[in-house]
C-alpha cells in the first residue's frame, strides 16, 4: 500500500508548503538582516548570495537584485572604532621604533568613494573592498599607494616620484599602510542605471536597469601611516603636501565621474 505524502504546516508567516520565507526590514525575501556590527559582512554577504540563489527562481534570482538588497542594508552599518583606534595606536608605536619618519594622516572623503568594484570576497553586482579583520569599508595600501604614484607631480626631499613610491622590482622609499576608518558611518548606497546593454539598440526599445551598489559615504574619515626608513623628519612638511597634492587627483574607480574627492584633515 503506497503511502500518501503527509504535507507540513507552512511556518507562521510563510508560503504553503513549509519553507519559511525570511523577510528582512526592508521587506524583502532572503534579506539580509546579518549585514550589521556583530556580524562578519564579507561571510555574510556570501551566506545570504548562496541563500538567494536558492529561495529565487527567474529574474528574482538576478545578481543585481541581491546586490540592492546588500546596499541598502549596508547604509545603517556602524563600524566598530573602537577596535580600529586600538589597532592605529598599536601600529603607530611599532613603526616609530622602526622608522625615523612616520606620519600619521587623516583623510576625509568628499564625494561617494568606489574602490575595489569587482571585491572577490564582497561577491556583488559591483563590490567594495572590506578589511576582513575590522569587518569595516577600508582603503588598501596598494590603491592608495598607486594613487599617489599615479597623482604626484613631483619629488620630494630631491627624489623623483619613482624613488619616492617604487616601481616593477623596486621598493619605494615611502611605506604606505591601509587606510582604516575611524567614523562610524562610513556606507551608503549608490546607483547607476546603464541604459543601453547592447549596441545599436533602438532608443525606444532600451531598457535601463538601476544598479544599486555600496559606496563610502562623503564625509567619512580614514587613518594611514606614510614612513620611510631613508627620509629624515626634516622632510616631513614636504611629504605632508606632495602627500595632499597627489590625492587631489583622485582616488580609486570613477574618479573621472567625480568619485573619490578627498582631502587631508
Amino acid at each position: 500500500m503506497a503511502m500518501r505524502h503527509q504535507r507540513r504546516p507552512p511556518a507562521a508567516g510563510g508560503p504553503p508548503g513549509g519553507r519559511p520565507q525570511q523577510r528582512g526590514k526592508e521587506g524583502g525575501e532572503v534579506a539580509s538582516d546579518c549585514v550589521k556590527q556583530g556580524y562578519n559582512v564579507t561571510s555574510c554577504v556570501v551566506l545570504k548570495l548562496l541563500e538567494w540563489m536558492r529561495v529565487k527562481r527567474g529574474d528574482e534570482a538576478k545578481l543585481s537584485m541581491f546586490s540592492r538588497e546588500v546596499a541598502v542594508g549596508l547604509r545603517n552599518f556602524s563600524v566598530d572604532t573602537a577596535a580600529v583606534a586600538r589597532y592605529l595606536e598599536a601600529v603607530e608605536r611599532e613603526l616609530r621604533s622602526m622608522f625615523p619618519l612616520v606620519l600619521r594622516l587623516t583623510m576625509e572623503t568628499e564625494t561617494p568613494l568606489a574602490v575595489h568594484l569587482r571585491n572577490p570576497y564582497m561577491p556583488l553586482e559591483i563590490g567594495l573592498a572590506w578589511h576582513p579583520l575590522f569587518n569595516a569599508p577600508y582603503i588598501p595600501a596598494s590603491t592608495l599607494k598607486g594613487a599617489l604614484r599615479a597623482g604626484a607631480r613631483r619629488g620630494a626631499c630631491g627624489l623623483p616620484p619613482a624613488d619616492l613610491f617604487g616601481y616593477v622590482g623596486q621598493e619605494g622609499a615611502l611605506v604606505i599602510t591601509d587606510a582604516l576608518p575611524t567614523s562610524s558611518a562610513a556606507v551608503e548606497p549608490d546607483v547607476i542605471t546603464p541604459h543601453y546593454k547592447e549596441p545599436d539598440v533602438r532608443e525606444d526599445r532600451a531598457e535601463p536597469t538601476p544598479l544599486v551598489y555600496p559606496v563610502v559615504k562623503p564625509g567619512a574619515t580614514f587613518d594611514f601611516f606614510v614612513a620611510s626608513r631613508s627620509i629624515e623628519t626634516r622632510c616631513t612638511k614636504e611629504i605632508y603636501s606632495l602627500v595632499m597634492e597627489a590625492l587631489a587627483e583622485g582616488l580609486g574607480a570613477k574618479t573621472r565621474l567625480g568619485y573619490g574627492i578627498v582631502k587631508l584633515r
